[in-house]
Protein backbone atom coordinates (compact mmCIF):
# COMPACT_ATOMS: atom_id res chain seq x y z
CA UNK A 1 0.00 0.00 0.00
CA UNK A 2 1.16 3.22 -0.98
CA UNK A 3 1.51 6.19 1.80
CA UNK A 4 1.38 9.53 0.57
CA UNK A 5 1.96 13.08 2.33
CA UNK A 6 -0.54 15.08 3.58
CA UNK A 7 0.21 17.76 1.36
CA UNK A 8 0.86 16.08 -1.50
CA UNK A 9 -1.72 17.96 -3.87
CA UNK A 10 -1.24 15.20 -6.83
CA UNK A 11 -2.73 12.55 -4.62
CA UNK A 12 -6.72 12.13 -5.68
CA UNK A 13 -9.22 11.09 -3.31
CA UNK A 14 -11.72 9.15 -3.76
CA UNK A 15 -15.08 8.56 -1.78
CA UNK A 16 -16.76 5.31 -1.66
CA UNK A 17 -15.30 2.16 -3.74
CA UNK A 18 -18.68 1.31 -5.14
CA UNK A 19 -19.20 1.10 -8.89
CA UNK A 20 -18.42 4.76 -9.57
CA UNK A 21 -15.32 4.84 -6.69
CA UNK A 22 -14.08 2.05 -7.28
CA UNK A 23 -14.10 2.58 -11.09
CA UNK A 24 -12.38 6.12 -10.92
CA UNK A 25 -9.82 5.01 -8.25
CA UNK A 26 -8.74 1.60 -10.42
CA UNK A 27 -8.73 3.35 -13.69
CA UNK A 28 -6.56 6.40 -11.97
CA UNK A 29 -4.41 3.90 -10.39
CA UNK A 30 -3.42 2.32 -13.57
CA UNK A 31 -3.00 5.70 -15.03
CA UNK A 32 0.33 6.34 -12.42
CA UNK A 33 -1.70 9.18 -10.06
CA UNK A 34 -1.76 8.60 -6.70
CA UNK A 35 -4.77 7.68 -5.18
CA UNK A 36 -6.37 7.36 -1.80
CA UNK A 37 -10.14 5.23 -1.87
CA UNK A 38 -12.27 6.30 1.43
CA UNK A 39 -14.55 3.23 2.39
CA UNK A 40 -16.77 3.30 5.81
CA UNK A 41 -17.36 -0.66 5.40
CA UNK A 42 -14.51 -3.40 5.91
CA UNK A 43 -13.00 -5.80 3.22
CA UNK A 44 -14.78 -9.18 3.36
CA UNK A 45 -12.42 -12.08 2.77
CA UNK A 46 -13.77 -13.79 0.11
CA UNK A 47 -14.54 -16.83 2.65
CA UNK A 48 -16.99 -14.49 4.54
CA UNK A 49 -19.23 -14.24 1.02
CA UNK A 50 -21.85 -16.69 0.76
CA UNK A 51 -24.60 -17.06 -1.27
CA UNK A 52 -27.50 -16.83 1.44
CA UNK A 53 -28.98 -13.11 0.94
CA UNK A 54 -30.17 -13.42 4.74
CA UNK A 55 -26.38 -13.90 6.00
CA UNK A 56 -24.89 -11.21 3.73
CA UNK A 57 -27.22 -8.30 5.07
CA UNK A 58 -25.74 -8.69 8.51
CA UNK A 59 -22.42 -8.47 7.15
CA UNK A 60 -23.00 -5.44 3.87
CA UNK A 61 -25.88 -3.64 4.76
CA UNK A 62 -25.00 0.08 5.87
CA UNK A 63 -27.27 0.19 8.76
CA UNK A 64 -26.12 3.20 10.69
CA UNK A 65 -28.17 6.18 11.03
CA UNK A 66 -28.24 7.93 8.26
CA UNK A 67 -30.37 11.10 6.24
CA UNK A 68 -31.78 10.48 3.49
CA UNK A 69 -35.37 10.84 1.15
CA UNK A 70 -37.18 8.32 -0.43
CA UNK A 71 -39.20 5.81 0.47
CA UNK A 72 -37.68 3.27 2.82
CA UNK A 73 -40.41 1.29 5.28
CA UNK A 74 -38.55 1.14 8.92
CA UNK A 75 -36.45 -0.44 10.16
CA UNK A 76 -35.78 -1.48 6.38
CA UNK A 77 -32.52 0.62 5.32
CA UNK A 78 -32.52 1.66 1.58
CA UNK A 79 -29.53 -0.86 0.33
CA UNK A 80 -26.77 0.48 0.88
CA UNK A 81 -23.91 -1.44 1.56
CA UNK A 82 -21.46 -0.78 4.16
CA UNK A 83 -17.78 -2.82 2.45
CA UNK A 84 -15.33 -2.90 -0.14
CA UNK A 85 -17.16 -2.78 -2.92
CA UNK A 86 -20.16 -1.07 -2.05
CA UNK A 87 -23.73 -1.92 -3.45
CA UNK A 88 -22.15 -3.67 -6.17
CA UNK A 89 -21.59 -6.52 -3.38
CA UNK A 90 -25.61 -6.63 -3.57
CA UNK A 91 -26.65 -6.01 -7.19
CA UNK A 92 -28.53 -7.33 -10.12
CA UNK A 93 -25.63 -6.61 -12.71
CA UNK A 94 -28.13 -3.99 -14.28
CA UNK A 95 -27.16 -0.58 -15.63
CA UNK A 96 -30.09 1.09 -17.27
CA UNK A 97 -28.14 3.74 -19.93
CA UNK A 98 -30.31 7.16 -20.25
CA UNK A 99 -32.23 7.14 -23.42
CA UNK A 100 -31.68 9.92 -26.07
CA UNK A 101 -34.90 11.63 -25.29
CA UNK A 102 -33.48 12.04 -21.22
CA UNK A 103 -30.90 14.16 -22.38
CA UNK A 104 -32.88 17.21 -24.09
CA UNK A 105 -35.59 16.98 -21.39
CA UNK A 106 -36.01 21.08 -20.94
CA UNK A 107 -35.94 21.13 -25.26
CA UNK A 108 -38.58 18.06 -25.01
CA UNK A 109 -40.84 19.49 -22.07
CA UNK A 110 -40.09 22.95 -21.31
CA UNK A 111 -39.39 24.52 -17.99
CA UNK A 112 -41.04 23.01 -15.07
CA UNK A 113 -42.07 24.87 -12.25
CA UNK A 114 -39.94 24.42 -9.26
CA UNK A 115 -37.18 22.25 -11.08
CA UNK A 116 -33.38 22.98 -12.55
CA UNK A 117 -34.49 20.99 -15.40
CA UNK A 118 -31.36 21.29 -18.29
CA UNK A 119 -30.77 19.42 -21.45
CA UNK A 120 -27.44 17.57 -20.75
CA UNK A 121 -24.51 18.94 -22.92
CA UNK A 122 -23.82 15.93 -24.39
CA UNK A 123 -25.46 12.96 -26.46
CA UNK A 124 -26.50 9.83 -25.93
CA UNK A 125 -23.94 8.81 -28.85
CA UNK A 126 -21.10 10.92 -27.38
CA UNK A 127 -21.87 9.02 -24.28
CA UNK A 128 -21.67 5.54 -25.88
CA UNK A 129 -18.53 4.35 -25.22
CA UNK A 130 -18.01 5.47 -21.87
CA UNK A 131 -21.19 3.34 -21.07
CA UNK A 132 -20.05 0.57 -22.77
CA UNK A 133 -16.12 0.67 -21.13
CA UNK A 134 -18.02 0.88 -17.53
CA UNK A 135 -20.35 -2.08 -18.24
CA UNK A 136 -17.60 -4.23 -19.24
CA UNK A 137 -15.55 -3.09 -16.40
CA UNK A 138 -18.33 -4.15 -14.04
CA UNK A 139 -19.91 -6.50 -15.57
CA UNK A 140 -23.45 -5.25 -16.55
CA UNK A 141 -25.36 -7.92 -17.69
CA UNK A 142 -27.17 -7.36 -21.26
CA UNK A 143 -27.56 -3.48 -20.37
CA UNK A 144 -26.97 -2.37 -24.31
CA UNK A 145 -28.37 -4.67 -26.01
CA UNK A 146 -31.89 -5.55 -27.67
CA UNK A 147 -30.24 -8.64 -29.54
CA UNK A 148 -29.22 -10.16 -26.50
CA UNK A 149 -32.27 -9.87 -24.18
CA UNK A 150 -34.47 -11.12 -27.42
CA UNK A 151 -32.47 -13.64 -26.82
CA UNK A 152 -33.32 -14.88 -23.54
CA UNK A 153 -34.20 -18.57 -22.51
CA UNK A 154 -37.70 -18.75 -21.40
CA UNK A 155 -38.68 -20.63 -18.43
CA UNK A 156 -42.51 -20.58 -17.66
CA UNK A 157 -43.36 -16.90 -18.34
CA UNK A 158 -39.77 -15.84 -17.18
CA UNK A 159 -36.96 -14.87 -18.91
CA UNK A 160 -33.88 -16.31 -17.88
CA UNK A 161 -30.29 -15.61 -19.02
CA UNK A 162 -28.89 -18.49 -20.36
CA UNK A 163 -25.94 -18.90 -18.00
CA UNK A 164 -25.10 -16.19 -15.24
CA UNK A 165 -26.91 -13.57 -14.61
CA UNK A 166 -22.65 -11.65 -13.60
CA UNK A 167 -21.68 -12.24 -17.15
CA UNK A 168 -20.36 -9.06 -18.90
CA UNK A 169 -21.13 -7.96 -21.60
CA UNK A 170 -17.69 -8.42 -23.14
CA UNK A 171 -18.32 -11.95 -22.38
CA UNK A 172 -21.59 -11.85 -23.94
CA UNK A 173 -20.50 -10.35 -27.14
CA UNK A 174 -17.78 -13.50 -27.02
CA UNK A 175 -20.60 -15.57 -26.46
CA UNK A 176 -22.42 -14.36 -29.38
CA UNK A 177 -19.94 -13.80 -31.79
CA UNK A 178 -19.32 -17.79 -32.00
CA UNK A 179 -22.81 -18.73 -32.45
CA UNK A 180 -23.86 -20.40 -35.65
Amino acid sequence: MNKFSLDDSSVVVVIGSGAGGGTVSETLARNGIGVVCLEAGRRLDLTEIVTDEAEMFGKITWLDERQGSGIAPPPFPVWNCKTVGGATMHWTATGIRLQEHEFNAQSRYGAVKGTTLVDWPLSLAELEPYYSAAEDRLGVTLSGSLSAVQSLTVIGSLPVMPILIVMSVSLVRRLNARRV
